[in-house]
């Protein structure tokens, strides 16, 4: 009931923010941001929150969401919480707001000791105020005493698809928001995402228990994307790749389904000296970030070729093509990763290489990252035996328990932590089951359910993106109608409402490096011969075969190399005045070493004198490997470099 009296409390309190508003504070905030002009669905959005309603906002990427709610910390009274689950993002807001001189606060498990007390000490002080967690952290207990003393205009869920299972990104932290803003008194909620089909919507105002929400929602991409998909399989992807990349304007964006992918379409650009980074997750942070400032470095017109882990956050509005090498997973996926072009308004591609044979890959890959159901029941029910018994397993015993591996129950023990089941701490074996006893069991297969309903969602969001590929009619309308958006007029830019008629054979033909690498020339052979003394025709024996050796002055070998220890000589007067020098010499080898100069100079052979190093022309060890050494089948006739 006091929840509900304070959710009454904000909303009547809210009901009148709209004239304590002054629309001069608000450009004020803009500007701060570095706004110049709000979005018409910004105003919305903003709004419906200045009003003490629940929003639910549904905007491509790049219209501006964190500004929604990095405007009214500035303006309301109180902190507005932000819930999101990419620490990357979070950094980087924090980074650039601190810049501005905008009060905000980040807490999340990388905030330990005294920043972790300060933080919350700033939070308890309250005032306007952007405070930054994650869905994990939302939890703690020492940010709900904050929060109780400073109170809360607005709690922002950022990337609101993950609470749903219907969602491409569902993660099990989100499930627990809704009794968690209960207990904060109930404020107003902001749900923010960039994709969300009906079903997801659905799932978001059901989970927050948002109460009558505005729903802001648009197009699930700009107006300025043209679209295109080409269809090539095997070899022929990585070709008409390479072709697009070279005439396309740049800066663009090459994502690629593997890290493998990427490191050969990276090494493959570079032989064609296209400007490349590179980005993926099995690069160290400083690699990452090297290559990431040098993508993002202002008036660079670079190529980046990267996995889905780049993009989150990326701010440059001037990239003129997103380019898929491979179909997406899903095309939730697809359109935000395509909607990081063109955000300055001008005209940008998005163009996708379909192969069918694609989908095994993407397949093998859900696979391993889903955690599969039956294991997760397996767990529960091993869970529930301990708990009925009163003890606390440790992490070797469950598995034991359930017939798993440790590293198995690990991962799964993990997810029941995220979804607020269990608790592991630090330098503790022993697992602590925070549920009661008689519901530990139920949990984890309501849990299992729905990592079940995501299992057969990903394989009809792979069907979507076929279907996609396929479609013959305008895909803007296309997408517009898998995300539930009134279809409206074709967008005029794709490649099906321009009719663009198929590439000719050559484009899928093999191509041919225009600047290959320099081969060095080989040097003079004046002075060749130094260190090669006469009578050494060893080396020259055993290449030229028996019976073949050219005989030099006094019969020794002309050719040229190093001094056999121990090999026979090639005549008897050449022995005989290594003989005599060595005796010469002494301890001290530098009138022998003299005497080896001296003779090379005179008689040694000059190699380079029938190319390469002594070998003969046509020898196929002469020859440089300029061909890219692929790691997939058949992938070394992708494109051929001479």
């Amino acid at each position: 009931m006091a929840a509900r009296s304070s959710r009454t409390g904000a909303r009547e309190e809210g009901g009148s923010r709209r004239e304590l508003i002054d629309p001069a504070d608000l450009e004020a905030a803009a500007q701060r941001l570095g706004i110049e002009q709000l979005h018409a669905e910004q105003e919305d959005v903003l709004g419906g929150v200045f009003a003490g309603r629940d929003v639910l906002m549904v905007l491509p990427t790049g219209f501006g969401k964190s500004a929604c709610y990095q405007i009214p910390s500035m303006v309301l009274p109180q902190p507005v919480l932000v819930i999101s689950p990419l620490l990357a993002l979070m950094r980087d807001q924090e980074e650039k707001l601190l810049a501005r001189d905008i009060p905000v606060v980040r807490l999340d498990g990388t905030v330990r000791g005294k920043k972790r007390v300060a933080a919350f000490e700033r939070i308890a002080s309250g005032g306007p105020l952007l405070v930054m967690t994650t869905p994990e952290t939302a939890d703690a207990p020492e940010l709900g005493e904050a929060l109780e003393k400073s109170g809360i205009s607005l709690v922002a869920v950022d990337e609101a698809h993950c609470i749903s299972e219907w969602g491409h990104d569902f993660r099990p932290a989100y499930r627990r928001l809704g009794p968690r803003l209960r207990e904060l008194g109930g404020p107003p909620v902001l749900a923010l995402t960039a994709t969300a089909t009906p079903h997801v919507r659905e799932s978001i105002v059901k989970t927050l228990r948002m109460r009558d929400p505005v729903v802001v929602a648009d197009s699930p991409h700009r107006d300025n994307l043209a679209f295109e998909v080409l269809w090539c399989e095997g070899d022929a992807r990585l070709r008409a790749l390479v072709r697009l990349v070279r005439r396309l304007r740049r800066p663009g964006i090459v994502y690629c389904t593997t890290t493998r992918e990427v490191d050969e379409v990276y090494t493959i650009l570079r032989r064609f000296k296209v400007p490349a980074t590179r980005y993926h997750g099995k690069m160290t942070a400083a690699e990452r970030n090297k290559e990431q400032a040098s993508f993002m470095r202002r008036g660079r017109r670079s190529v980046m070729i990267a996995t889905n882990a780049f993009g989150l956050g990326i701010d440059k509005s001037d990239i003129r093509y997103v380019l898929h090498a491979q179909g997406p997973a899903s095309l939730e996926q697809y359109v935000q990763e395509a909607g990081r072009g063109g955000r300055d308004g001008r005209r940008a591609n998005a163009i996708l290489l379909f192969d069918e044979a694609n989908r095994a890959v993407h397949e093998l890959l859900l696979a391993r990252s889903r955690v599969r159901p039956d294991q997760l029941y397996r767990l529960g029910s091993a869970l529930s035996a301990w708990a009925d018994e009163g003890r606390a397993p440790s992490l070797e015993a469950l598995a034991l328990s359930a017939d798993m591996g440790p590293r198995i129950t690990a991962a799964l023990l993990a997810t029941l932590e995220e979804a607020g089941l269990v608790r592991r701490q630090r330098g503790v074996e022993e697992i602590e089951i925070l549920c009661p006893p008689d519901s530990i069991e139920q949990e984890a297969r309501t849990l299992a359910s729905q990592f079940e309903r995501l299992k057969r969602e990903d394989s009809r969001r792979l069907d979507a993106v076929a279907a996609y590929a396929d479609a013959g009619r305008c895909r803007a309308q296309f997408l517009q109608d898998y995300f539930g958006e009134d279809e409206g007029e074709p967008c005029g830019l794709c490649d099906a409402c321009l009719q663009k008629s198929e590439r000719p054979s050559s484009f899928f033909a093999p191509i041919f490096n225009p600047n290959p690498p320099k081969r060095k020339k080989p040097r003079s052979g004046k002075g060749r011969g130094r260190g090669r003394g006469r009578g050494q025709g060893q080396r020259g024996e055993g290449q030229r075969g028996e019976g073949q050796r050219a005989e030099g002055r006094s019969g020794e070998s002309r050719r040229g190399g190093r001094r056999r220890r121990g090999g026979r000589a090639a005549s008897a007067q050449g022995s005989d005045e290594a003989k005599t020098q060595t005796h010469e010499a002494g301890a001290d080898g530098a009138s022998v070493d003299g005497a080896r100069r001296r003779r090379g100079r005179r008689g040694g052979r000059r190699r380079g004198r029938r190319g390469g190093r002594g070998r003969p022309r046509g020898d196929p060890r002469n020859e440089s490997n300029d061909e890219p050494r692929p790691e997939g089948d058949g992938a070394c006739t992708m494109v051929r470099v001479n």
